[in-house]
This record gives C-alpha cells, structure tokens and sequence, in this order.
C-alpha cells in the first residue's frame, strides 16, 4: 500500500494530496524500515545526477514530523508533502542540479 501511495504521488497526478498524506504518514510511522527501503528503491531507480537531489527531497519530507499521529503532526506532514511532491516533479524534469529540492521545506 505504501509503495502504490509513494508511486501516486511521485509519477501520477495526485490532485488531492490531502487524502493521500493521512494513510501514508500512518504507513510510514508503522513500518520506517519499509519506507527507508522503498525510499531507497525510488532514488536509485533514477539516473546518478537526480540521485542527490531525490535524497535531499525524501530527507525534507520528514523535516519536523514526529513519531505520531497528532493533527499538527498531519498536517506538518501532509504540507512537506505538497512540497516534496513539487520538488520531486521539478528534479525529475530538471537535469539534477543540487539548487533543485527541498531548500524551502515549509518550517
């Protein structure tokens, strides 16, 4: 379930984010060596010079969410969310340069 979410978000048009980032942040906080795992996967799928860059993207995905399930939590996550997804979408059509990810995660 958390690698077809993690697909929708990264390679499909997810128009509502927001009902996608509920179940994923619980996904992801139940099975962290999962999520490393597929996180993994994704960024070594990509071509070397992207590599960096998805790592610096999925690093600030999880900038400042804690281990629960808290609203504010949520909606930390669900916002790094609609960041990483915009971020990860510019480094996939961009050549890879390090200025293209994360540096502006919402604080």
């Amino acid at each position: 379930m958390m690698s077809v979410l993690m697909n929708t978000i990264v390679f499909e048009d997810c128009r509502n984010q927001w009902s996608v980032s509920r179940p994923l942040l619980g996904l992801i906080l139940l099975n962290e060596k999962y999520f490393s795992e597929l996180r993994a996967s994704l960024i070594s799928s990509q071509p070397l010079p992207k590599q960096e860059v998805l790592a610096q993207c999925f690093r600030s995905l999880m900038e400042g969410v804690e281990q629960n399930l808290s609203v504010k939590n949520r909606d930390r996550f669900t916002q790094n969310l609609s960041v990483f997804r915009r971020d990860v979408a510019e480094a996939l059509r961009s050549d890879g340069s390090p200025e293209s990810c994360g540096l502006d995660m919402m604080s």
